[in-house]
């Protein structure tokens, strides 16, 4: 795996697990690739347009996470779907952690990132629906 988003489809799914558990919106938003979609099994959906829409704790909530109690997201598994130049599909299992390391739930998805410029971001995520 390449050391950073730019390098791979890959990296960018690592960066987007870390940067969502970060509570740091400016760190999230760098990671997407704007408009942003993330549509949840039920067919609700959250839609990023610039970065000063995206809030964090709100998109916590909707996912059913206290932020009290939750410490991270780690990415477990990511299997190529798609795999296409300049657009990659992943279907993702990922593990959600209280902070203390307790895991608190997992889930899986379908993420898709795309090729913006020299590096990839994540344009789409369907779900998470959780397994476990």
């Amino acid at each position: 795996m390449e050391a950073s988003a730019r390098g791979s489809a890959f990296a960018a799914l690592i960066e987007h697990t870390v940067a969502f558990s970060s509570r740091d919106n400016r760190r999230y938003a760098e990671c997407l690739s704007l408009p942003f979609v993330h549509l949840w099994p039920e067919g609700d959906f959250i839609r990023y347009e610039c970065p000063a829409e995206i809030d964090l704790l709100a998109h916590y909530v909707r996912a059913g996470l206290d932020a009290r109690n939750f410490g991270r997201t780690e990415l477990d598994e990511a299997r190529l779907v798609l795999d296409w130049q300049r657009l990659k599909a992943y279907h993702v299992k990922f593990t959600r952690f209280a902070p203390g390391g307790v895991g608190l739930a997992q889930s899986e998805a379908l993420w898709v990132a795309v090729r913006t410029g020299q590096s990839w971001k994540l344009k789409l995520r369907i779900g998470a629906e959780r397994t476990k």
